[in-house]
């Protein structure tokens, strides 16, 4: 019983620490998106409705405009070995792929992924209307 019950432990906690360590970026990323969402949305809002410079601050590393088809602002907020992870607004309400490229989405695990050359490829979800949740991996 003690050798089937101890690699059973090990298993689920493996599959335990694999999925929080998943998700936690992007739990990081709800909850600066949530925290900040109406002066998020004021920036926004100058910069499409009235023209005013793109302003970001606090904990955001970068923000660019990415022109297309459907434009997006994409706010980074932290990196990792190979990983980016962050958010960006989609005035038309449309998910998009990192840095607005032409690199279609297919629907995933309740948001959408995109695979780009060689291993590059990433994962987007809704967080509220107009503002989604990014990661992108090289």
């Amino acid at each position: 019983m003690k050798k089937v019950l101890l690699p059973t432990v090990l298993c689920l906690l493996l599959a335990l620490w694999l999925i929080l360590g998943r998700t936690a970026p992007e739990k990081r990323v709800v909850r600066y998106v949530e925290a900040h969402q109406a002066e998020l949305q004021t920036a926004v809002d100058d910069y499409f409705l009235r023209g005013q410079h793109l302003s970001y601050g606090g904990d955001i590393q970068t923000a660019n405009d990415w022109p297309g088809q459907h434009p997006m602002i994409e706010y980074l907020l932290f990196t990792t070995p190979g990983g980016y992870y962050g958010f960006y607004y989609s005035p038309d309400q449309v998910p998009l792929a990192f840095q607005n490229t032409g690199v279609p989405l297919v629907p995933s695990d309740g948001g959408w992924c995109w695979q780009g050359e060689g291993d590059n490829h990433g994962t987007t979800r809704l967080i509220s209307p107009g503002w989604y949740f990014f990661e992108a991996h090289f």
